[in-house]
């Protein structure tokens, strides 16, 4: 059995950092490295600020340790240790109560869904294409808007919950719960969302005509619909793809190739 490699946590990344950033750092520092760990977002293409890099041998993790601390991705300092447990996860123990607002204006806890390590629909460590996904379940009409949700405040509960509602569907990526805006928070029921990405713009009609209006477990109702674009392209398009609002004077940086074109063809 063939020993692990060495391996480092770098962390205080930038959100916008990306895989390509964190290989260009190395071999601008004559570093060599055997691979990178990095999650990135398929929806808004952030990472946690952090990622693991291993490397060869021992030698080369420790240059890496002696040199390279402090050094800049993106205009910020990064840090390196031997830290090398992701923060998502955790014991059962640990789990925080999903929190609801169907039952009355004072929010109550329920037990969050139980899940198993297959409990992510779109495994952000595992998948290097979350570039690719950034636009195109929009463009091609087959990303869900979902509301009507509590407060999940486990992510892989939530990845649960979207299986068992979309029982039958392979779906694709679910993104993280999101907060509703100020005015939504003081009104009776739930209000928190999420995104769902469907395999094609059909299926996801299906499921908005077999899903919308449903009861969901906590007493609410489900709200399915298209999603749609937001107003403004988001940190990412507009720093890491040097994509700019119209109007505006176009960077002068050239747009990065990340794991294939933002948006795909028509």
């Amino acid at each position: 059995m063939s020993e692990a490699s060495p391996r480092l946590y770098v962390g205080n990344l930038p959100y916008v950092a990306q895989k390509a950033d964190i290989e260009m750092l190395f071999a601008e520092s004559n570093v060599p490295i055997k691979s990178i760990d990095i999650s990135i977002d398929p929806f808004n293409g952030r990472n946690p600020s952090y990622c693991f890099v291993d490397f060869h041998s021992q030698d080369e993790a420790n240059q890496a340790m002696q040199t390279m601390q402090g050094q800049r991705v993106r205009g910020r300092p990064i840090k390196i240790n031997l830290k090398t447990e992701r923060r998502d996860g955790g014991a059962a123990r640990d789990r925080l109560a999903t929190k609801t607002h169907d039952r009355g204006w004072r929010a109550q806890d329920v037990p969050s869904l139980a899940v198993n390590e297959n409990a992510h629909v779109y495994d952000r460590w595992s998948r290097d294409d979350a570039a690719s996904r950034w636009t195109a379940p929009l463009d091609e009409g087959r990303r869900l808007y979902v509301g009507g949700l509590p407060q999940v405040p486990n992510q892989d509960s939530l990845n649960a919950e979207m299986r068992v509602l979309f029982q039958g569907w392979n779906i694709e990526a679910v993104s993280k719960i999101i907060s509703p805006p100020e005015y939504k928070r003081h009104l009776p029921g739930s209000h928190h969302f999420c995104f769902v990405d469907m395999p094609s713009a059909r299926e996801a009609e299906d499921a908005i005509a077999m899903l919308n209006g449903k009861k969901t477990p906590y007493g609410g109702s489900y709200q399915v619909q298209i999603g749609r674009p937001s107003k403004r392209p988001t940190k990412v398009m507009r720093e890491q793809l040097g994509y700019e609002d119209p109007g505006k004077k176009r960077s002068r940086s050239p747009k990065r190739e990340l794991q294939g074109s933002w948006r795909r063809q028509g």
